[in-house]
């Protein structure tokens, strides 16, 4: 198993249990946060492995950052890992996915490559 599948199959199972309530969406989050930029480092060819640790990252910044604005921090979490799961597989959704994300919700700029 490549890097990038066992990290799709642990964000998968992380984000399922976000949404089913399981565990609170920061500390999912954070498990996500962990997993992408630790256990299973950037796999070559796939902008899941270096762009979920961004998104993730920023998400889980806001909370602690801001702790007032917690909440809605964490219900951009729940809606993120709503959205990853139904687009995750399908690399065209997958780009959408993260540049909305990054940089129409969490205002990364985009690189001058990007535009």
């Amino acid at each position: 198993m490549r890097n990038s599948d066992a990290l799709r199959a642990a964000v998968r199972a992380r984000a399922t249990a976000m949404l089913g309530n399981e565990a609170p969406a920061y500390d999912m989050g954070l498990e996500i946060l962990g997993l992408a930029s630790v256990v299973f480092p950037a796999d070559e060819g796939d902008e899941a492995s270096s762009a979920l640790p961004l998104l993730w990252g920023e998400l889980t910044d806001w909370v602690e950052l801001h702790p007032a604005e917690a909440g809605q921090a964490e219900a951009y979490m729940v809606d993120a890992a709503r959205e990853w799961l139904l687009v995750e597989g399908d690399r065209a959704a997958e780009r959408r996915y993260f540049d909305r994300w990054l940089h129409d919700v969490l205002g990364f700029e985009h690189r001058p490559d990007e535009l």
